[in-house]
C-alpha cells in the first residue's frame, strides 16, 4: 500500500522519540511511504541547518537513507495538480465575498501525490486538511468561530474537492501509533503496556497532534 505523510506529522514523530515505532510500524504494514520535496526540505534539509531542530531531522534523514521514506521528485504534472487543489481547496470558503485561505502549498502538494501515485493513505496530523475532507461542516463551524460572522460554502467546489479524495484514509501521528500498539509494534522503544500508550499519544499531542484529551481517553480504554 502506498502512503504519503506531510511536514507536521513528521515532526510530531521524530520530535517524541517515535520514530523507530513508526519504522516498525511501515514496514510490518508494507506501506510505501512518499514524501514531497518541499516536506523533505520542511522536516530534514533546512532543519539541519539549526542546532536546535538538528537532531529530529537526523532522525527522519536516517528513515530516508534506509529507504522507508521516498522522496518524489517535483514534475510539472505534479506542479499542476498541486495548483489545481489549492485553488479549488482556497475557494470554498467565503467570508465577505472573499475566499478564506485553507490549504498551503506543502499540504497540497501531499495530497497531490496521493491522486497521482495512487496512494490508499494520507498521514496528517493538521487538523483543517482532515476536516476539509472528512467533516467540512465542522470545519465551517470552527471558521465562523474563528472570525465571528457568517461563512458562505461553493458547494460545488466542496464536492469536487471531495470527489477527488475519495477512498484515501487520513490518519494522524495520535492513530498510528495507536495501530503500532494493537500490532505489537512498541518492543523496539517501549513496554507494551497501557501506561507507555498513553505516554506516547499524550506525547503527540503536545508535539502538535490535533487530537482532543476525549480521543486519547477513548484509545486507551481499547
Amino acid at each position: 500500500m502506498k502512503a504519503v505523510i506531510d511536514t507536521g506529522t513528521m515532526i510530531t514523530l521524530s520530535s517524541t522519540c517515535l520514530m523507530n515505532v513508526f519504522r516498525e510500524f511501515i514496514k510490518a504494514n508494507k506501506i510505501e511511504l512518499l514524501i514531497s520535496k518541499k516536506v523533505a526540505d520542511e522536516s530534514v534539509w533546512k532543519p539541519l541547518e539549526n542546532r536546535r531542530f538538528e537532531l529530529n531531522a537526523a532522525r527522519i534523514k536516517k528513515t530516508m537513507n534506509e529507504g522507508i521514506i521516498k522522496v518524489m521528485p517535483m514534475t510539472a504534472e505534479l506542479e499542476n495538480e498541486t495548483n489545481k487543489i489549492i485553488k479549488l481547496a482556497n475557494n470554498i470558503f467565503n467570508s465577505k465575498s472573499e475566499s478564506i485561505t485553507i490549504l498551503q502549498y506543502g499540504e497540497s502538494e501531499a495530497l497531490a501525490i496521493a491522486r497521482l501515485h495512487g496512494a490508499k493513505a494520507v498521514f496528517v496530523d493538521e487538523r483543517t486538511t482532515r476536516s476539509l475532507i472528512e467533516n467540512p461542516s465542522r470545519l465551517k463551524q470552527v471558521l465562523e468561530r474563528r472570525q465571528n460572522r457568517k461563512i458562505s460554502v461553493n458547494y460545488s467546489n466542496l464536492e469536487a474537492f471531495r470527489k477527488m479524495f475519495d477512498g484515501i484514509k487520513m490518519f494522524r501521528s495520535v492513530d498510528i501509533i495507536a495501530l503500532a500498539y494493537e500490532q505489537g509494534l512498541f518492543d523496539g522503544e517501549l513496554e507494551h503496556g497501557k501506561l507507555e500508550l498513553e505516554a506516547a499519544l499524550y506525547a503527540t499531542k503536545y508535539a502538535g497532534c490535533a487530537v482532543s484529551e476525549r480521543e486519547i481517553i477513548e484509545y486507551i480504554k481499547k
